[in-house]
């Protein structure tokens, strides 16, 4: 029968596939402790999917809460990202910002932020422009009305796409 052994092979790479992705997740780390004042706090960081795939549209989105008595009028960020090029080696490729996080874009989120406020940023994300696989960082700063809140260390995998998901 080798359709039924194709079939067990099949099954047995996506059960090889999910584990890897599975081995592969973003992980995130609130440093706002380093902000002149701790401002906000990050509650979820997520990939959409995790880990982003080579040449696909993706999703950021953040979580946070304000930790102010007072309403943030514009919150801004700037970022840097890297490239792992070695097990202790991180090379920057590209910096942003600082740009708004408040308005009405896709990526924005309404202000002013009451205090105490949970919000929300989704970026929506056209196909990767990154050409290999790999590990990468990005180092985010966040400003409250040009005050230093809080930050976050992301570290997250790109991968090529799957030959057996492209076949179904």
């Amino acid at each position: 029968m080798p359709g039924a052994f194709g079939l067990i092979l099949w099954v047995s790479a996506l059960a090889a596939h999910a584990s890897a992705h599975e081995a592969v997740k973003l992980s995130w780390q609130d440093c706002g402790l380093l902000a002149d004042e701790k401002g906000i706090e990050l509650l979820d960081y997520t990939h959409e999917p995790d880990p982003i795939v080579l040449g696909e549209p993706y999703v950021i989105t953040r979580r946070f809460r304000s930790l102010l008595d007072r309403p943030i009028q514009n919150l801004t960020e700037t970022f840097q990202s890297y490239n792992r090029t070695a097990p202790a080696t991180w090379t920057p490729t590209f910096a942003g910002g600082p740009f708004s996080r408040c308005g009405r874009e896709q990526y924005q989120t309404r202000c002013p932020l009451q205090p105490k406020e949970e919000f929300a940023c989704h970026e929506h994300h056209p196909a990767t422009h990154v050409t290999g696989a790999g590990t990468h960082r990005a180092v985010e700063h966040y400003f409250a009305d040009g005050t230093f809140v809080g930050c976050a260390v992301v570290v997250y995998q790109y991968t090529a796409p799957d030959p057996i998901l492209t076949l179904l």
